[in-house]
């Protein structure tokens, strides 16, 4: 049976109007009340009960299975986080479907819809989602009751090709004000990159579109040197895709029906081609330079890529380019920020792997240490018996191979398998789950895992695992988890990388719902070990066979990744260096590693000094030894964290300095080897004041002009700093000025009842981030709240 009656109302009019009909019953019993429900999946669990209790009116009791006990309800902690689908990193989407502030924006089918799950206002206001094919043709029916003029129509080539060209013709016809933006991607990228059929080039698509009498023709894209030479229709222009929102509004301007095509490759397809030698991958890499990285957020709003990756580091949190999914889409680079390096391996004979810096031949011989170290495991201690498996993880990132791998092991192994992946928008970075099933003697009857059957639960992803829908499985009294505990972003986060990630709730929960929760880091595991976080599911499969919580021979996993075809060795390292670490695994979740306060300040002071000379350091440790008096080690922490933050400022005697450090060195040999050569990316802002709109890229020329602006930091704040009269520096300095007579108040008004208000005052100083515009708006949010709560807390302790 479907959601709605489908089967019950073709079973009805068959045995309908004869003499002995029977009584049907579906939706509702013979009462008028609902039986099933209409919403929702029609789950073994959701049918039983209502079956059974049919049943029993014919057959007695005793001839019928028993229902499984209920599982008893958990009061669990709500996630702050969730894993939602999003655009691949590079996508072509990130930009095209940015849309001008408030513009009424119409959704479709496709990978484009995703924006209704992501944050609004970047992508315009989505007004409507229509079927295939009707994409825009809604639009003709609504406007003449409503006031908005104009409607911003998304559409990939695929629907187009299809069937969407009905609706240009049509809203041609009606005379419809609005634009459809064709999503140009070469592939029908949501449905595992296929053709599209009777796709056109961009020239003679444009020629269709003005022969059918579209008002006016735009084409955007990443690179215009592809259309040098190319005969474009009279008055189609390119643009670069730098100018989207430009052109969107321009065509808004344009009374009738127009079109803007934005050409640029699907991510996915791209990648696939760089891996199958059909597209050549860039030399160069991108590397964030933690230092002068503020995590702001600011390029993952110019980017909105997946591949930018908080991090927590020494001096905060951080923003880094995961090396492994980046598709050089580059877009990043746009945010207003001096962090980033563009890094290129030196030339050698040795090939070196451009995710890692690690060389092929260094990898091999660590494989082989781990199959040295694995042939003298022994046997996990397993016995066979059936067993629910769940797989819970991350789309793209292999959940389906690993049941691939896991079900065709099992069969190997002499069970009997059944499976199913539920995958949804799981492609596109959204929670993936797929359950197997293992019998020793007959197939279950359900290859779906019901309510509280889950024996394994293999936690990919903590956030994925600790949610309703894929804890529901599991059971207090039965359950294992196996989790890899890294942190993995979510888009969200990518935008607000300042949001934390909410390990703690989500290992409670897997906690609270287990008999035994095991936890270890798998993508740490996986790239320390072989430079490759892509395996790190085949690890965690490794720990969770050789801890016996799956009970299928190691050899037989083994034969079957050998059988996937795909990285052969490599998975199977993986797999093993799993079953090596599961005796090291910890059975609770890690703790924060965090520094000696005594530690913190010296490093903090030391900093100083290179920063602004002994008086600048000396300063700071005096108001760190005036609040460490107090005896309150977090507000201390606090304060240290915080005063230095606000000291260090990063002007542009300071980005050279930390440009020119040892640590930014090593970040860019990490990803490109040593003897990499670096260039960097900078907006500075003396030239963006006399009208330059880009960043210019500077090599290894330019060292000498940066060892000269560092030695020029003795200028900082003096009347000959040319540097030091903007207003951004202006409000640096005032901005430490004002955190010493914070810090003033804080001492004073210092007690007991108010020392959880006095850390939270002192840590406010970290809200301020990035540079230049970005940073005089979080200047603002600061301010705004530091009024609130310094007018809540006490000027001084109560007169006893």
């Amino acid at each position: 049976e479907d959601k709605h009656p489908t089967l019950e109302g073709l079973v009805k009019e068959s045995l309908y109007g004869h003499s002995s009909q029977p009584q049907v019953v579906g939706k509702r019993t013979p009462s008028g009340s609902p039986l099933l429900p209409d919403t929702g999946s029609l789950t073994a669990d959701v049918i039983a009960s209502h079956l059974r209790e049919r049943l029993r009116q014919r057959i007695p009791d005793d001839r019928l299975a028993p229902l499984p006990a209920p599982v008893a309800q958990r009061r669990l902690i709500p996630l702050s986080v969730t894993r939602t689908p999003y655009f691949c990193s590079g996508c072509p989407h990130n930009t095209s479907t940015q849309a001008p502030e408030h513009a009424l924006v119409g959704g479709g089918i496709g990978c484009h819809t995703m924006v209704m799950l992501m944050e609004q206002g970047r992508f315009g206001d989505v007004v409507s989602v229509t079927a295939m094919g009707n994409e825009g043709a809604q639009w003709f029916g609504m406007a003449p009751f409503v006031d908005t003029p104009h409607l911003i129509q998304n559409i990939g080539d695929g629907t187009l090709f299809h069937s969407g060209m009905s609706a240009v013709r049509a809203s041609v016809a009606n005379g419809a004000n609005i634009t459809f933006k064709v999503l140009y991607n070469g592939a029908v990228s949501m449905t595992g990159g296929q053709d599209a059929v009777g796709q056109l080039d961009v020239p003679s698509l444009a020629q269709v579109f003005v022969t059918e009498g579209v008002r006016r023709v735009l084409v955007t894209t990443e690179d215009t040197s592809r259309y040098r030479g190319v005969t474009m229709p009279d008055g189609v222009d390119v643009w670069d895709r730098s100018r989207i929102i430009e052109a969107q509004e321009s065509l808004a301007a344009v009374p009738g029906t127009t079109v803007l095509i934005h050409d640029q490759r699907c991510a996915a397809e791209l990648r696939r081609d760089r891996k199958r030698g059909n597209e050549a991958t860039p030399p160069w890499r991108l590397v964030i330079d933690p230092r002068v990285c503020e995590g702001c957020g600011d390029c993952g709003r110019a980017s909105n890529c997946l591949s930018l990756q908080p991090i927590d580091t020494p001096y905060g949190r951080k923003t880094a380019i995961d090396q492994a999914s980046c598709n050089f889409d580059a877009s990043c680079l746009n945010g207003n920020c001096p962090s980033f390096l563009t890094v290129t391996p030196r030339r050698s004979r040795r090939r070196r792997r451009p995710d890692s810096g690690r060389s092929l031949r260094d990898t091999s011989r660590v494989m082989r240490e781990i199959a040295d170290r694995a042939a003298t495991l022994t046997a996990p201690p397993m016995a066979r018996r059936d067993c629910t498996v769940r797989l819970s993880g991350i789309g793209g990132t292999g959940v389906v191979t690993v049941s691939q791998v896991l079900g065709t092991a099992a069969m190997l192994d002499g069970y009997h398998v059944r499976g199913l992946d539920q995958t949804g928008l799981s492609q596109k970075a959204g929670p993936v789950v797929s359950d197997i099933r293992l019998s020793i003697t007959e197939p279950v009857g359900s290859n779906r895992a019901g309510a509280g059957t889950v024996d394994t639960l293999v936690a990919f992803d903590l956030l994925v695992a600790a949610s309703d829908t894929h804890i529901a499985g599991t059971d207090p009294a039965r359950t294992t988890v196996i989790a890899s505990d890294a942190a993995v972003a979510t888009g969200s986060m990518v935008r607000h990388p300042e949001t934390p990630f909410p390990r703690a709730d989500a290992l409670e929960r897997l906690r609270r719902s287990s008999a035994s929760l095991v936890t270890v880091d798998s993508i740490d595991a996986t790239t320390t070990a072989l430079g490759d976080p892509a395996t790190a599911n085949i690890h965690l499969l490794g720990v969770a066979v050789q801890r016996g919580t799956i009970p299928v021979d190691p050899s037989a996993i083994e034969e079957a990744i050998s059988l996937n075809g795909v990285a052969v060795d490599r998975n199977i390292a993986a797999f093993r260096l799993g079953r090596l670490d599961a005796d090291r695994v910890s059975g609770h979740d890690r703790g924060i590693d965090v520094e000696p306060l005594a530690d913190l300040v010296d490093r903090l002071h030391r900093d100083l000094v290179d920063f602004g000379g002994d008086r600048c350091a000396r300063r700071f440790r005096a108001v760190v030894d005036r609040v460490e008096v107090l005896g309150d080690d977090r507000l201390t922490r606090a304060v240290a964290i915080n005063l230095h933050k606000l000291t260090a400022y990063k002007d542009e005697y300071e980005v050279a300095r930390l440009l020119l450090s040892p640590s930014s060195r090593a970040a860019a040999e990490a990803v490109a080897g040593p003897g990499a050569k670096v260039a960097w990316n900078l907006h500075p802002p003396m030239l963006a004041s006399m009208g330059l709109d880009h960043k210019i890229r500077l090599g290894a020329w330019s060292r000498p002009l940066f060892v000269a602006l560092r030695a020029g930091r003795r200028l900082r704040g003096t009347p000959f700093d040319p540097f030091g009269r903007t207003s951004v520096r202006r409000l640096e300095r005032s901005l430490v000025d004002e955190y010493l007579h914070v810090v003033d108040r804080l001492i004073s008004g210092h007690r007991a009842d108010v020392a959880d208000e006095a850390v939270r005052i002192a840590s406010l100083p970290d809200r301020v981030r990035g540079y230049e515009d970005v940073k005089l708006a979080s200047v603002a949010e600061y301010r705004a709240e530091l009024a609130v709560r310094l007018a809540g807390y006490p000027e001084h302790p109560p007169v006893r």
